[in-house]
């Protein structure tokens, strides 16, 4: 996508004014011609990610016609993350990056890409437990599960809803005592030194066949029993299932309409 001189330096004079933030903001085509929009960033942790306000966007959106998804990088280059790449897939609109301070610009648009279910990065929200429990279940089972949208350090608010134990019936999903490969574990894992008032943490019991039948994967050693997840901070993976998750269990889950 090309975009006049203007509003190239609109976007970097807001990546300067956010920064060390990630800025964001919209390309929108008005009765004006092309303007770059720019919105707050609602993320909890806005140096390493953005969120755009729902009611920035509702009025650029009341403004023209959507054009573009812009957001700025701070200290390091417009190449696109993962999560950037999976996020443009959902709006299927192109999107912008500028780097700041460098002030360099990359564009990239929708391409069929997919996450790979073995290390991929962590982004809550995006690229999280739950987005790699609903991609197992799609890419090896062909289950299509919903997703939800989620506020980060949701588990934090003691007043707030346990989305795991509210949702899982109305996802095709039923306790049980025993685990069985394809089971879902939901477990309870405090960030320390804080609260954790719900289960939060969602794994693919695989049991002592940790193998992938949607992906290339390399040979696990040992006879298991194997767990698929994705913790904050690391990259998804399949790792022995050992005493100290088992101990922080909290939901032994299967779908009615799995099938080994």
């Amino acid at each position: 996508m090309r975009i006049n001189q203007k509003l190239q330096d609109e976007i970097r004079a807001h990546a300067e004014r956010d920064y060390p933030a990630e800025a964001c903001g919209v390309v929108i085509k008005s009765t004006a011609g092309r303007e770059y929009v720019p919105c707050v960033n609602l993320a909890t942790t806005p140096r390493e990610h953005f969120q755009i306000d729902h009611k920035d966007m509702a009025r650029a959106e009341d403004r023209g016609e959507v054009l573009a998804i812009i957001h700025s990088h701070p200290d390091k280059a417009p190449a696109p993350s993962m999560a950037d790449r999976v996020s443009c897939e959902l709006h299927e609109l192109p999107w912008g990056i500028v780097a700041w301070p460098s002030g360099d610009f990359e564009w990239f648009k929708p391409s069929g890409f997919q996450a790979p279910l073995l290390g991929r990065d962590f982004s809550h929200g995006l690229l999280d437990c739950w987005a790699a429990c609903r991609d197992w279940y799609a890419r090896e089972a062909g289950l299509q599960l919903p997703n939800f949208e989620r506020s980060d350090l949701w588990w934090e608010q003691k007043d707030g809803p346990s989305l795991y134990e509210d949702n899982f019936a109305a996802t095709g999903f039923y306790q049980v005592s025993e685990a069985k490969r394809g089971d879902m574990l939901v477990l309870q894992i405090p960030t320390p030194g804080r609260e954790c008032y719900f289960p939060n943490h969602a794994v693919i019991y695989l049991g002592d066949e940790p193998s992938l039948i949607s992906e290339s994967a390399p040979k696990l050693g040992g006879s298991g029993p194997f767990i698929y997840h994705h913790m904050p901070g690391r990259l998804a993976a399949r790792e022995i299932y050992g005493w100290s998750m088992a101990n922080r269990v909290k939901l032994i889950l299967r779908h009615k309409d799995y099938r080994p």
